[in-house]
């Protein structure tokens, strides 16, 4: 075949799929005008790891915004304006709303996963690995790491979103780091029953055995903390049977400090 007529054919094919894309596209427009709205079906996809929200909840969002559903033209139906009115809500990473050939509207919703609880004498509330936080709801719990105290910044009750404040931004991400290594080292996961954080950020780790309370300073360099609250197991508390310490500062860099 001569690389003219070859050139000629491609480009004819390729307009061919065009015009037929646009003539399908316009014929699903038309049967989605013609088609009107049945039902709404929620599923939270990730249901399974906890529920911060319900499929009940999802369904009193969407008719607070978008007014009674069924009977509704399909196409008067903005499904990206679902989407984003959702994506606002605390507990909510992410949705998809699409419409079926029998007019069901679906949702499927996916929840913000947290890693740790946070209460202060003036706010409390969930943080997830991003360091994304949002307000504790009454109405469901979840079995999380607690940090208890005063933290190194202030936002609203009801804040959600990633902390204004840098200082504090900068701490939570060391929050979730500490947080993380504890969920994946099960020695010390199990050990440590408290973590209490100051104003400044500084943090006191206490024990579930022992009358020791570890003070750790701020949620960094965590590795070496650890192997030196190891170290005072292994070979200071043996060595000062009968003394109890009250205090094991393991915040300095090559210390630790027993009082």
């Amino acid at each position: 075949m001569k690389p003219a007529l070859k050139y000629t054919l491609t480009i004819a094919a390729g307009v061919a799929c065009i015009v037929l894309l646009v003539v399908l596209n316009s014929e699903n427009s038309r049967r989605r005008g013609l088609l009107s709205c049945q039902g709404l079906k929620v599923n939270i996809v990730d249901s399974a790891q906890g529920s911060f929200v319900t499929a009940a909840d999802i369904k009193e969002y969407i008719l607070a915004e978008e007014g009674p559903l069924v009977g509704k033209r399909a196409d008067s139906i903005k499904l990206w304006r679902i989407e984003e009115n959702l994506k606002g809500k605390a507990a909510i990473l992410g949705s998809e709303a699409y419409m079926s050939s029998d007019g069901i509207l679906h949702v499927e919703v996916r929840q913000r996963k947290p890693v740790a609880r946070f209460h202060s004498p003036s706010s409390s509330f969930y943080a997830d690995a991003s360091g994304f936080i949002f307000p504790i709801r009454k109405k469901y719990a979840a079995r999380l790491p607690i940090v208890d105290g005063d933290f190194p910044f202030h936002e609203d009750r009801e804040f959600k979103g990633e902390i204004t404040d840098k200082k504090g931004r900068e701490w939570m991400k060391g929050m979730i780091g500490l947080l993380t290594y504890l969920e994946k080292n099960k020695t010390w996961r199990d050990a440590i029953v408290q973590i209490t954080s100051s104003a400044d950020g500084s943090l006191i780790l206490v024990p579930a055995q022992g009358d020791e309370k570890f003070i750790f300073g701020y949620p960094e360099h965590w590795k070496e903390k650890f192997e030196k609250m190891e170290k005072y197991y292994e070979y200071i508390a043996p060595r000062e049977e009968g003394k109890k310490y009250k205090t094991v500062n393991v915040r300095y860099k090559g210390q630790i400090i027993c009082r």
